[in-house]
C-alpha cells in the first residue's frame, strides 16, 4: 500500500434484531458485574449468608456458581444459541427479584444502609439487570420465532 494511503474500507452490513438484541444483552448482563461485586461484598459483610442459613465460605461458593452461570449464559448468547437468551433471562430474574425481596422495603423507605454509594450499587444492579431481562426476554421469543 502507497505511503498514506488509506485501506479500502470494509462493507458495512446492517445487524439485523436478533444480532442487536444479542450484542445489547451481553453489554447489559457485562456492565451489571461492577454493580453486583461492591453490592454482594456488602451483602457478605452485612451477613446475608447467616440470614440464609450458610456459612461464608459455601456462600461464596454458590454466588461463584451463579456468576458463572451468568459468564456462560453469555457466552452462549454470543454464539447465537436461544439458550443462551433462556439462561440470561432467568439469572436476571433472580438477581432482581432477590435484589428487590431483600433490599427494595429498605430503599423504599429511604434507609438503605450507610449511603449513597451503597444505593448505587443496589440500583445499578436492579437497573441492568432488569435491563438484561428485558433484552434477553426479546431475544428469547425473536430467536424462537426465527427458528419456525
Amino acid at each position: 500500500m502507497a505511503r498514506g494511503a488509506h485501506p479500502a474500507a470494509a462493507p458495512t452490513q446492517k445487524m439485523s434484531v436478533l444480532e442487536r438484541l444479542r450484542a445489547g444483552t451481553i453489554v447489559a448482563s457485562l456492565v451489571s458485574f461492577p454493580f453486583i461485586l461492591p453490592h454482594v461484598v456488602e451483602d457478605f459483610a452485612e451477613g446475608i449468608t447467616g440470614r440464609v442459613g450458610l456459612p461464608t465460605g459455601p456462600g461464596a461458593f454458590l454466588l461463584g456458581g451463579f456468576l458463572a452461570l451468568q459468564s456462560l449464559g453469555l457466552v452462549l448468547v454470543g454464539r447465537g444459541g436461544r439458550g443462551g437468551f433462556v439462561v440470561t433471562f432467568w439469572v436476571a430474574v433472580i438477581w432482581v427479584a432477590g435484589a428487590l425481596v431483600d433490599h427494595g422495603p429498605a430503599l423504599l423507605a429511604g434507609r438503605f444502609r450507610g449511603g449513597s454509594t451503597s444505593v448505587l450499587w443496589v440500583m445499578g444492579l436492579l437497573f441492568t439487570q432488569t435491563a438484561s431481562l428485558a433484552l434477553a426476554s426479546w431475544g428469547w421469543r425473536r430467536s424462537r420465532a426465527a427458528s419456525r
